[in-house]
């Protein structure tokens, strides 16, 4: 199709583009290879199929926003298809008399597709260019209370400007030159579209014709050679590097397990991140993954409560601070000094967060900026003793006593006190290690979930037995608030007492303990078996090794710990547990956000211990949402969230009208006489 000249200056062109393209790229990856903690870019190669899966399927767009995600996915697609399309039409304008398969049943199928397609982008394209410029839609802004210059926010703007317009272009441009040529050759049922435009060009001479068809090549092919060098510049970028985040990721133990700190190692001087020279490889690949599409914002608890919290505000301002510092910083032989937190996230927002990890669960590539905010609650506890000061009363406490409530360790046992209960020290051995946790020795609500959880044992017939006063903190609290050094301190101590001791399995009733002795321990070498109370309970129901009488009709709704759910993916033993005990009329009334998208009940991350005053409190909002199922009792599995619950219930005045109940009170309560 195209004339010698024409195809001697797109083979130029195409130099061109492809030399730009691996400046940009090659620049965008040194970047990333400042960072420290190398990735495994071997798996690249080695194991593609996890990437590829994400990329053509597009699946984690349907996590939340499902219509939205799917009209995503439309214009995700019809780039995938547009990469072929394109080598194609490249094909066609180079050598003469190419055409793909003219009358081959493949030919027309491709054809008709196209041609469809195209028309599918194109309408994506145009709503997501009204969502964001003309109706504005609200998901798609980040509040002034969070921490982003104007550049940023200008930057987000004519990011997506760009990219939709060169979408918008390319296609159209293509979609103009197929009307061309149809006009040229007749009418084509297997492209109805560009039959249907072709009918605008009635009466042009052939000269013309042709004129436009080579337009509409030259917009297309020029436009994809244009953007090339571009693409590591731009939010489309996330079309390949979340598929590669995907394949790159590590498996983690859960969204808030960090690798352990070595304190032993004298040349280590810098805990968690300070600066970007301080952020990991993973970190710095998570900016040019962003789609900046908000997800991570939209069920974040402290930025929908009002706080200055956004993680994709993170995201987003790293994105924009490597665009503009990077070749600098590249060249530079002394790390920058800007503080993380002067231009990534507020010192406050780092506090808001309570590591629920709903970030992670949703980002549809892969980010973890959950992982930020931890790595800068390290530097900040470690490096500067800089953190709320009811945190630093919370450390004073786990060191000197053992537990956050700051109550003697010789009355870890005092709830034991007319229960039959075996001590560790006594028995030596058993199948079952009881794990109590701090909430269940000291507070009083606690207690009440640790008897009813001994009821259980008892008439399981579970050979079991508990550590006592020898129990200490796992040291939750101290990792997730920051301080690393102490969290190790209590975890030798609890790994010193393990030690002494056979058993096979530990359960717990908290999902904080869970997480910290299953998933943080073995980031410092000790591998536990460690279930949860549900699981356990759920066990001896369905083996029959305890009874359970159902109560009479009541309404109950189950609020999901993140902890447990999202932190460890247990969902369905809590609800077998609350269905054995419910009568066959009653029903288990659903919270609007549950399972993996359940909202936070506000205590995680260290936030038990201290709290920001920004905007509503979490737990109230979180309570509103279980009141309006019409619930009388609302179920949880987690002793901070049932704290957290019954003070939402009180301060809304429905202590009248509802409860707060931990699932094991609620069996032990129907167990037979």
């Amino acid at each position: 199709m195209l004339t010698g000249w024409e195809k001697l200056i797109f083979l130029c062109l195409v130099l061109v583009s492809t030399t730009g393209a691996v400046l940009t790229f090659r620049h965008m990856f040194r970047v990333i290879g400042k960072g420290k903690l190398p990735l495994p870019w071997k798996q690249l190669g080695k194991n593609p199929w996890k990437g590829l899966n994400v990329f053509f399927s597009q699946r984690t767009l349907f996590k939340s926003r499902p219509i939205i995600g799917f009209i995503h996915a439309l214009v995700a697609w019809g780039f995938t298809l547009y990469m072929v399309v394109n080598l194609v039409d490249a094909l066609d304008g180079l050598i003469t008399g190419f055409e793909f398969l003219p009358h081959h049943w493949l030919g027309v199928v491709y054809r008709l597709f196209v041609d469809i397609f195209s028309v599918l982008v194109l309408a994506g394209v145009a709503f997501f260019l009204v969502r964001r410029f003309v109706t504005g839609d609200l998901r798609l802004i980040i509040e002034n209370r969070v921490l982003m210059e104007n550049a940023t926010r200008e930057g987000i703007r004519r990011d997506s400007m760009i990219v939709a317009i060169f979408i918008l272009f390319h296609v159209g441009f293509r979609l103009i030159g197929s009307s061309f040529a149809v006009a040229l050759a007749g009418p084509d049922w297997a492209q109805p579209a560009a039959t249907a435009l072709s009918k605008a060009w009635c009466g042009f001479t052939p000269e013309t014709l042709h004129l436009g068809e080579h337009i509409g090549w030259w917009g297309a092919l020029g436009l994809i050679l244009a953007f090339i060098p571009y693409f590591p510049y731009s939010k489309h970028a996330h079309l390949f590097m979340g598929p590669i985040n995907f394949i790159l990721a590590p498996e983690k133990r859960s969204p808030a397990t960090l690798p352990a700190l070595d304190f032993e190692d004298d040349t280590i001087e810098q805990y968690g991140a300070s600066t970007i020279d301080h952020l990991t490889q993973k970190q710095l690949l998570d900016p040019f993954a962003c789609i900046m599409c908000n997800r991570c914002q939209d069920h974040c608890p402290a930025y929908a409560t009002g706080k200055q919290l956004s993680p994709s505000a993170i995201e987003i301002n790293k994105r924009y601070y490597l665009k503009k510092t990077g070749s600098a910083w590249l060249k530079a032989k002394t790390p920058p000094e800007e503080k993380l937190t002067t231009w990534m996230l507020s010192e406050e927002a780092t506090w808001s967060c309570t590591t629920c990890g709903l970030c992670v669960e949703l980002c549809p590539v892969g980010n973890e900026p959950l992982v930020d905010i931890l790595n800068v609650r390290q530097d900040l506890v470690m490096m500067e003793s800089n953190f709320p000061k009811d945190a630093m009363d919370t450390f004073n406490k786990l060191e000197t006593y053992g537990n956050p409530w700051g109550l003697s360790s010789q009355d870890r046992e005092k709830w034991i006190e007319g229960l039959e209960v075996p001590l560790m020290r006594e028995k030596k051995s058993a199948d079952y290690l009881y794990w109590v946790g701090c909430a269940g020795a000291y507070d009083s609500r606690g207690r009440d979930i640790t008897r009813s959880m001994i009821k259980i044992l008892n008439a399981s017939g579970t050979d079991y037995a508990v550590l006592g006063n020898e129990e200490t903190c796992t040291g939750d609290s101290a990792r997730r608030i920051g301080n690393e050094y102490l969290f190790q301190m209590l975890a030798d101590q609890n790994k010193e007492t393990f030690s002494k001791y056979t058993f096979r399995t530990i359960i717990t009733q908290c999902p904080h303990c869970l997480t910290t002795l299953k998933n943080d321990y073995a980031e410092l070498g000790l591998e536990l078996d460690v279930i949860h109370h549900s699981q356990f309970i759920e066990q001896l129901i369905r083996d029959r090794k305890i009874t359970v009488k159902q109560a009479d009709l009541e309404s109950i709704t189950y609020h999901d710990p993140c902890y447990l759910g999202r932190h460890n993916g247990e969902y369905e033993a809590p609800r077998q547990v609350l269905k054995s005990v419910m009568t066959t009329e009653a029903s288990l009334a659903e919270i609007g956000r549950n399972r993996n998208q359940s909202f936070c009940c506000g205590a995680g991350g260290g936030n038990m211990w201290y709290e920001i005053d920004r905007g509503e409190r979490i737990n109230i909002t979180r309570f509103n949402e279980a009141a309006e199922t019409g619930a009388e009792t609302v179920a949880t599995a987690c002793n901070f969230c049932l704290l957290m619950m019954e003070d939402a219930m009180k301060v809304t005045n429905r202590e009248e009208s509802m409860r707060v109940r931990d699932i094991a009170e609620l069996v032990a309560e129907r167990l037979p006489d």
